[in-house]
């Protein structure tokens, strides 16, 4: 019985060792380090401060350069062509001024010629007729003279015969002298309204017939085109037979145009949001899709006064002067410069977040060590309209605030970010754009 119970006492012997000794070994290893649940790195950003001061404006477009002036090279009378411009082929230059083309008018100078005739005549019976105008005038008042004198004849003879007793037969006779001399009065009257009529009518006949003449020699002088500026010839049909001398045309027919390709204008549609930046006179360049490194510079000419109802835009009109030669139709990107918005804050795009459907910036409101810092998203109050790359802020950024400007979708509220190195106010300033 005692063999056992030694056994056993043995057995528990080695295991107390065996347990002293593991616990030295492990009180005399180093203590491991203390572990932490791991929290959210900082994203990586750059920030560009805030400011406050003149945004340039400009409305960035593409448009299509055409021909300010445009003239339809036509007869208005129609007719056999009698002389054509040597140089009125396609692209040829022609001067300001030059006959390009005229067609016969050989009937029309016969009738001019017969009208100077006959305006003549009327002219010299307008003479005649003054000439007896005149005399009848010297008539009537010569018969109204005489008139008078056989009325104080008449009475003198008749206080007479009133007062001594005088034959009556000579106060009849100055009565019947009276009489007849009224009567010749009334027929140089009439003889003077009759010589009235005749001139009026003399002058009528001259000054219809110097109408008539002002009209045939209009239609004369309508007979030959000439050029109202230096442009470039283009023909009613591209490819088409160019006129010659002897062909008819009918009246209005084209034969082509002369284009003014020295000035070119855009006609181009501007969203409303932009338009305000616009006025009258504003700066202007083109610059040619097919002309690389040509820049035109021009200038607004026209705001339209009505907003399209459908597509909210408004109808600009500019003119590029110095073409040189650009075709006209000419496809161009333009840009038209307004007045610079005066004390206003710009923020480039990428410094804009859209949240909750409504425009943010993520402002840095507190720093913390090895260049990290809190950030608050902040949401902006944003002028309608673009203004090169970015937007003007009218709320919610000061001066002096810094605000995210790169990885702004990787961000939000009181989000930690780690800033980077950035090229100064590179996203908050109007300039340079």
């Amino acid at each position: 019985m005692l063999r056992p119970l030694t056994q056993i006492l043995v057995a528990v012997s080695l295991l107390a060792a065996g347990g002293w000794v593991a616990l030295k070994i492990v009180e005399g290893r180093p203590a491991a380090p203390e572990r932490s649940l791991p929290g959210p790195r900082p994203v990586p950003v750059e920030a560009v401060e805030v400011v406050r001061g003149p945004v340039p404006r400009a409305v960035e477009l593409q448009g299509t350069l055409a021909a300010s002036r445009r003239f339809m090279v036509s007869s208005e009378l129609g007719g056999r062509i009698a002389a054509l411009h040597p140089a009125l082929r396609p692209g040829q230059v022609l001067a300001e001024g030059a006959l390009l083309l005229r067609v016969a008018s050989e009937d029309l100078e016969l009738q001019i010629a017969a009208q100077g005739t006959a305006i003549e005549l009327a002219q010299a019976g307008s003479q005649a007729a003054r000439k007896d105008l005149a005399r009848a005038d010297a008539a009537l008042a010569l018969a109204e003279e005489s008139l008078g004198l056989l009325r104080s004849e008449e009475e003198r003879w008749k206080g007479l015969v009133e007062r001594s007793g005088v034959e009556r037969a000579r106060y009849d006779l100055a009565r019947k002298q009276t009489l007849a001399a009224a009567g010749s009065v009334e027929e140089a009257r009439a003889r003077l309204e009759a010589a009235g009529a005749a001139v009026t009518a003399a002058d009528l006949e001259v000054r219809l017939g110097t109408e008539q003449l002002s009209l045939l020699e209009s239609r004369l002088e309508r007979c030959a085109v000439m050029a109202p500026f230096e442009g470039r010839f283009v023909p009613a049909v591209s490819g088409g037979t160019p006129p010659e001398v002897g062909q008819v045309l009918a009246p209005g027919a084209p034969v082509g145009a002369l284009v003014d390709v020295g000035q070119l204008r855009l006609v181009a549609e501007v969203h409303e949001d932009d338009v305000a930046a616009l006025g009258l006179g504003a700066a202007a360049t083109a610059a040619p899709l097919s002309r690389p490194g040509l820049v035109l510079e021009g200038v607004v000419t026209a705001v339209g006064a009505e907003v399209q109802p459908i597509t909210r835009s408004v109808v600009v009109e500019a003119v590029f002067e110095g073409a040189d030669g650009l075709p006209s139709g000419s496809a161009a990107s333009v840009t038209l410069r307004g007045a610079p918005l005066p004390g206003a804050i710009w923020l480039d795009e990428r410094c804009i977040a859209s949240r909750s459907g409504g425009p943010v910036a993520y402002v840095l409101v507190e720093a913390y060590p090895e260049g990290t810092s809190r950030v608050e998203e902040r949401p902006l109050v944003l002028a309608p309209g673009s203004y090169g790359s970015g937007r003007v802020v009218r709320a919610g950024l000061e001066a002096g605030e810094r605000v995210v400007a790169s990885s702004i979708q990787l961000v939000g509220d009181g989000a930690l970010v780690e800033v980077l190195d950035a090229e100064p106010d590179a996203a908050a300033h109007g300039d340079g754009r």
